[in-house]
């Protein structure tokens, strides 16, 4: 018994140590293709991986998006790793942060289900395993002999920005910089070409370009969702209702997935 205890007691200050040096790194590199997989942002892996680590306020760049002083300095940054321990029947991962020297600093929980859809079940298992990254009051502190500076991203507009500026208070700002533009009529009335009565569906949504990406409307009209740009073409970030969530193309096709218990992506048809 006392031994158990000394053995748990190694492993919460193994815990706490590491809690404590995330402070000490500026950036997290998230790859945009893992060493686990042949494609890049395989199964969504990549965004779902830099969207949970933003969103916990974490200051998370892709690797072939860095800021200008971590290009000079890459000890600023500990670069993410997808550990899959994957078997035939089951999903299981968990993430590692890793320094400039190689070193693991810190650890995640391993996150595991029986889903046997591929992109479903990486997706709850990475958030599984992101739990151990929660709640932790992450704040960068600069060591001594470094001299913070402003963060500085290479073609930071097609970047993911942080979703702490993305809240439901930032795109209503967006909106009422475009109204103190525009009229009313003219910042909502779709801009559409005349085009054949049979593609008039109900549900078409349409995408019109705004600062930072773009804001969808229906035929009502009326804004459905405000749309911000990431690196890839293909995903957008987006807020509703106070909750944040992706729109992403696959095969061909737009879908919605909102950051919530349960929540299952749904087919959206966007006319750009």
């Amino acid at each position: 018994m006392k031994k158990t205890v000394v053995l748990l007691g190694l492993v919460l200050v193994g815990h706490l140590f590491g809690y404590g040096q995330l402070n000490d790194y500026k950036y997290i590199v998230v790859p945009t293709k893992f060493d686990v997989f042949k494609k890049e942002n395989q199964f969504q892996t990549s965004t779902l991986i830099k969207y949970l680590l933003t969103n916990e306020g974490y200051n998370a760049v892709y690797n072939n998006a860095l800021p200008i002083d971590l290009m000079g300095n890459p000890c600023l940054a500990l670069r993410t790793n997808l550990v899959d321990n994957s078997s035939l029947f089951s999903t299981k991962v968990k993430l590692s942060l890793v320094d400039c020297n190689g070193a693991v600093i810190f650890e995640t929980q391993e996150g595991s289900n029986r889903v046997k859809e591929y992109k479903q079940a990486y997706k709850e298992a990475i958030s599984e395993a992101f739990g151990s990254l929660r709640g932790l009051n992450y704040s960068y502190e600069p060591k001594d002999n470094e001299k913070a500076s402003e963060t500085v991203t290479i073609s930071f507009e097609n970047d993911i920005r942080s979703l702490e500026e993305d809240s439901d208070n930032n795109a209503n700002a967006v909106v009422e910089k475009k109204k103190s533009d525009l009229s009313k009529e003219q910042m909502v009335r779709p801009q559409i070409q005349e085009f054949e009565e049979g593609n008039r569906e109900k549900n078409l949504l349409y995408a019109q370009p705004i600062e930072g990406g773009y804001q969808l409307v229906d035929t009502t009209p009326k804004i459905v969702y405000v749309l911000k740009t990431t690196s890839s073409p293909d995903i957008f970030l987006i807020t509703k209702d106070g909750k944040n969530g992706v729109i992403f193309k696959d095969e061909g096709k737009w879908y919605v997935e909102m950051d919530e218990n349960g929540s299952k992506a749904k087919e959206l048809n966007i006319k750009f």
